[in-house]
């Protein structure tokens, strides 16, 4: 029964007061402010039911007032050291959003080059393909255009009015080879840009969803880091404000013990101690 008794003064105060192994070690109790003041209430104790002057009491009251304040202070004191843990705690955890922040920069950024990259390819095909289309068509225009201003000097020095008809018939299709040539020329040049341009609308649509995406992703994990730390930040802070309660409880309890010894205290008009 009595082993009952010792472990239930050794566990009460922990389920009180919320006290643990990680803020012990900030606790009101473990400071030399309070272990005093407990002193002097133990001293207030000793002297209760004892005669005592005015003046005595007056003395002890004050004492007790001056201990209590020094120990309020302590637990103001301890509350901002606290805070100011969690502050740090708190300063330390954004550099995690930083580092996704840049990481995201990092992502978009390679993103943006490799859809640069593939555009350049693109232009390059095309440009490659132009000149390919464009000098197989020279070589058949230039060819053509030479016959077309052979036949036109022929026509200009023609005196037979028959040959001249001739030579106006054969340029006449020579003309005409020249304007199909012309035609596939400009539509083998219009599939081309048309094929191109597929390229490059496909691979922007491709590239900013994939843009799209990545940021979506990124902005989720900084959203949802950044609501995780203001949740340990208040936590932290509202357990702070916890202990810092608990903790002027405790000393009002220890104050208001005292006070009750010095009540009990006989008033007695000898003026010695």
């Amino acid at each position: 029964m009595r082993l009952r008794w010792l472990l239930a003064l050794l566990i009460a105060p922990a389920l009180v007061f919320g006290m643990t192994p990680a803020n012990a070690a900030n606790s009101i109790r473990s400071t030399k402010e309070f272990r005093a003041l407990q002193t002097y209430v133990s001293q207030l104790e000793v002297k209760k039911g004892q005669p005592q002057t005015a003046a005595q009491i007056a003395q002890y009251r004050n004492e007790l007032s001056t201990r209590k304040a020094r120990v309020s202070n302590k637990v103001r004191e301890l509350y901002q050291q606290d805070l100011k843990v969690a502050k740090e705690r708190k300063s330390l955890r954004q550099e995690k959003v930083q580092a996704l922040k840049a990481k995201k920069r990092q992502t978009l950024s390679t993103l943006r080059k490799a859809e640069q990259g593939r555009l350049n390819a693109i232009a390059a095909n095309r440009r490659a393909e132009l000149a390919r289309i464009n000098t197989k068509y020279t070589t058949q225009l230039d060819k053509l255009t030479k016959q077309r201003a052979k036949l036109q000097t022929k026509i200009a020095k023609a005196k037979n009015p028959v040959r001249k008809q001739n030579l106006q018939t054969e340029l006449k299709a020579v003309q005409d080879q020249i304007n199909t040539v012309s035609q596939e020329k400009r539509d083998d040049i219009e599939i081309a840009n048309n094929k191109y341009d597929d390229q490059v609308e496909q691979t922007k649509e491709t590239y900013d969803q994939r843009i799209e995406q990545a940021t979506q992703q990124a902005d989720t994990r900084i959203q949802n880091l950044q609501q995780r730390l203001r949740e340990l930040y208040q936590s932290a802070k509202q357990n702070a404000q916890t202990r810092r309660a608990n903790a002027f409880a405790e000393v009002k309890t220890v104050y208001d013990r005292g006070v009750g010894y010095i009540n009990e205290m006989q008033p007695s008009n000898n003026n010695e101690q």
